[in-house]
């Protein structure tokens, strides 16, 4: 992680008391380890790396090029070796090539440059900073900028180090409840702001701050397919370079693995990777002794059976599961916030990563690769085809896609309406259309957020939520360019700093190959008939499974339940959770912001097994967790001891 502070002035907000020791004990803060840390004038810099030693943090230093800007880089890229040669430099050095490819490409260098990581660069002479996260995906990367300091930093945690106030952002937090990230710029904090992915941000004193949104998914150019034997070799030889660059300077793997389709593509590449006497440990989460098995019918409640007989197919995988036994939605969550900074409505989602990272650095893995990318391109369903397929007359393909998607309780008419024709649909209409067919239904939103509507008016989040355009329970891509314009709307939904989290507290870092950018632009430039074909979705990725995993995984079409167990876990807290409800019920600020008597009701009305209907399941499931987040967060920021 990287901390930059630079007091423009020497006022009484920001004094010379502002030092790269400062810095870098708050990277260290709560997490240990060293931080390496420098001085240079009144620019103070300090970076942290994961696995920090004592010796490399007292010799690092930022790189300084000979005009002068100075440079510091987090993370990696993957054609360090190719950006090197073409910026005419013998070093294997990425703050040094990242600096010299900006000196001669400027923003196009971030187009050229593949990988994952955050930058800044400061031009002492010039009153200028430049910040910048890679597309996709990278380290999170904030930023703080006055008339008096500006200052930068992986962490919230270091900007307040730095003398920036710590005041609680509230819109951020109303909008997080509503799965709301549009607004790609903020944080939690007011006065903080957010670098987006696949920027870069002009600071310069005495100015506004410039925003350059160097990368631009919808410009991806479509690709003609010939043959689909070469479409899969492609994919395929892609999907080889990204586990071998992700693998690059680590010894002992470890791989998250699932029933899916996407995780085996990583697990068999990365045996391909290491030596043949040697095992490669996966990590798979499943529920808890005791869970009923109910899932619901399109989902796969336990998982493991099917990760089990996979791993009979490939001698060399040594299988790792976990059930997080014990572990309940709000594990370590004050460890989380400082980590993060952040409480993103995510997280309450996330429990399952601390049994597999602790996992992992119990088999003394170095890094975990993990396949989240993969739905998003290599393995898409293709759902846009049902519009694409009616416009361009393709009748044969739209019956098929329309006869195996649609259950026999439903007409084939009104699949056709819903798929076809609904995604063409204005959110207002649709809205409209949606309540006529379920007048009784409420959406899912509402079910899932913990708010009171008094709060999510007062608050603006209604209204931002509106102005957004954003419908979460609305997938309905009208196109593959309208599609990644869905997948991007929220960024991330701050991904990337969760994992960071997770990174501090277990000290193993992690990778995802499906998110190699060649990967990703090359299969978002597919024609639709790669995704969706004959009726099939995921058409590419069962190709691609044939011969790696059992068949009946590879023609297995039902999802595996994430948090299959929530009744068996909430449940047996649900008296404690009642009681932390009536504390905050007796705090009035808490009882205006969260629908408790509505979520208290639904706690006392506990089903007796775990119910699949999302009128009853979404409450209990997802905002009951979602207002101690919240509430427990508020109560971090502002420094409240009680529980």
């Amino acid at each position: 992680m990287l901390a930059f502070a630079w007091p423009w002035l020497d006022t009484a907000h920001y004094p010379s008391e502002i030092t790269a020791a400062r810095l870098g004990a708050s990277l260290c803060a709560g997490i240990g380890g060293h931080a390496g840390a420098v001085d240079i004038g009144r620019l103070h810099f300090a970076y942290r790396p994961l696995r920090p030693t004592l010796a490399t943090s007292r010799t690092w230093r930022p790189t300084t090029l000979p005009g002068g800007r100075i440079i510091v880089f987090h993370g990696y890229f993957d054609n360090v070796a190719e950006i090197a040669a073409q910026v005419d430099v013998r070093s294997s050095d990425p703050a040094l090539i990242y600096g010299l490819a900006v000196e001669k490409w400027a923003d196009e260098a971030d187009r050229r440059i593949v990988g994952e990581y955050c930058t800044l660069i400061v031009e002492p002479d010039q009153a200028r900073v430049r910040l910048c996260r890679s597309p996709l995906r990278a380290p999170p990367l904030y930023y703080f900028q006055s008339e008096e300091l500006v200052a930068a930093s992986s962490v919230p945690r270091a900007l307040l180090a730095a003398g920036v106030t710590k005041k609680l952002n509230e819109c951020r937090l109303a909008d997080s409840g509503l799965i709301n990230f549009t607004d790609q710029e903020a944080s939690w904090f007011e006065g903080i702001a957010r670098v987006p992915l696949g920027c870069a941000i002009d600071l310069k004193r005495g100015e506004p701050r410039k925003l350059i949104k160097y990368y631009d998914p919808s410009a991806i150019a479509p690709i003609q397919v010939d043959s689909d034997a070469e479409c899969v070799a492609r994919v395929s030889q892609l999907l080889d370079d990204a586990v071998r660059v992700s693998l690059a300077g680590f010894n002992r793997p470890g791989v998250t693995l699932s029933a899916g389709l996407d995780s085996p593509q990583i697990v068999t590449r990365a045996l391909k990777n290491i030596p043949p006497q040697e095992k490669l440990p996966t990590f798979t989460f499943h529920p808890e002794e005791g869970y009923d098995g109910i899932a619901p019918p399109d989902m796969i409640g336990n998982e493991r059976p099917m990760v089990e007989a996979f791993a009979a197919m490939h001698p060399q995988i040594e299988p790792h599961f976990t059930a997080n036994e014990g572990y309940a939605h709000d594990h370590r969550l004050n460890d989380l916030f400082h980590a993060m900074g952040a409480a993103p409505t995510g997280l309450c989602n996330m429990y399952v990563f601390h049994g597999i990272f602790a996992g992992a650095v119990r088999e003394g893995c170095d890094v975990l690769l993990v396949s989240d990318w993969g739905n998003y391109a290599f393995s898409d369903k293709g759902a846009w085809g049902f519009v694409e397929y009616l416009f361009k007359g393709r009748w044969r393909q739209l019956w098929m896609a329309l006869k195996n998607h649609t259950s026999q309780k439903r007409p084939i008419l009104r699949s056709f309406v819903a798929r076809s024709l609904q995604p063409l649909l204005p959110n207002a209409l649709w809205w409209r259309a949606r309540k006529l067919i379920f007048p009784d239904r409420t959406s899912m939103l509402d079910l899932m957020q913990p708010f009171s509507r008094s709060y999510r008016q007062a608050s603006g989040a209604d209204q931002r939520l509106a102005a957004a355009g954003l419908v979460y329970e609305r997938y309905q891509p009208r196109s593959a360019a309208h599609a990644r314009r869905l997948l991007l709307q929220n960024d991330d939904g701050e991904a990337a700093e969760m994992y960071q989290a997770f990174e501090q507290l277990y000290g193993i870092p992690q990778r995802d190959p499906m998110a190699y950018r060649p990967l990703v632009e090359y299969c978002w430039g597919l024609p639709t008939r790669m995704y969706m074909r004959d009726g099939q979705m995921r058409w590419l990725a069962k190709q691609m499974g044939k011969g790696i995993m059992p068949e009946q995984q590879r023609a297995n079409r039902l999802h595996g339940r994430w948090d299959a167990d929530w009744h068996l876990r909430i449940g047996r807290r649900r008296n404690q959770i009642l009681e932390e409800f009536d504390r905050l019920e007796s705090d009035s600020r808490f009882a205006a912001m969260f629908d408790l008597k509505k979520l208290k009701a639904a706690l006392l009305d506990w089903p007796d097994q775990t119910d699949i209907n999302p009128q009853r399941m979404y409450p209990l499931e997802f905002a009951v967790p979602r207002v101690l987040l919240t509430a427990r967060f508020i109560k971090y920021v502002e420094g409240r001891n009680e529980p």
